[in-house]
């Protein structure tokens, strides 16, 4: 099916996937964040839309920045990243606007995933099962799939980097804290690099 027809397909799965979540863990109802996803996706894409032919990459990314969001949002209330939200980027990675083969975008999320559940399980060696949740390897793996290996992996250094910045700047005018999933929710700094580097890649490339 060629994209120009996929993308509102897999962006109107990630509209119902996002609400879901919204009503899950906002406590905001299907009738209310329907609507809401949908006219926030319609106005981002308008922005974004330079010409008849951006609009299905345009549509994409729009559709990414409000998923990225939600799961900010989500991230910093309860720690946690919506398995809903996770598999709505795996969804819009089958139309991301880079015209990666499948194969790249399956190696993207084997690494990034194989990556995170690598970490994930370091970490429960060293006694530190809570610092690296479930939610982040899933959301590391749809990340891949969306940005390929390198890029992906850039997100990632990206993303680390932020989060760190942050620790540090919190352990120095709050001593007691401590590095822990609880304290650092990295799905903050994972959609934030997600989101910055899908449009700086569309931007090099497009």
């Amino acid at each position: 099916m060629p994209v120009a027809l996929l993308s509102p397909i897999l962006v109107g799965a990630t509209v119902f996937l996002a609400a879901s979540a919204m009503r899950r863990d906002l406590g905001i109802r299907l009738s209310v964040a329907l609507p809401i996803l949908a006219a926030a996706i319609v106005a981002m894409t308008a922005l974004l839309a330079v010409g008849a032919e951006a609009w299905g990459s345009s549509l994409v990314l729009s559709a990414l920045f409000v998923v990225c969001g939600l799961i900010a949002e989500i991230d910093r209330r309860h720690y946690l990243i919506p398995d809903p939200l996770a598999a709505a980027i795996a969804l819009l990675a089958l139309a991301a606007p880079f015209g990666d083969a499948w194969t790249t975008q399956a190696l993207g999320a084997i690494l990034l995933g194989g990556l995170f559940l690598g970490v994930r399980r370091a970490f429960a060696i060293g006694k530190l099962p809570d610092a690296l949740g479930l939610g982040d390897v899933k959301l590391a793996a749809a990340m891949g799939a969306f940005l390929g290996p390198y890029f992906g992996l850039i997100a990632v250094a990206v993303a680390g980097l932020a989060t760190m910045s942050v620790l540090v700047a919190w352990r120095a005018t709050s001593p007691p804290a401590r590095l822990t999933g609880a304290g650092a929710p990295f799905g903050i700094g994972l959609a934030a690099a997600l989101a910055a580097t899908a449009a700086a890649r569309l931007w090099i490339t497009g």
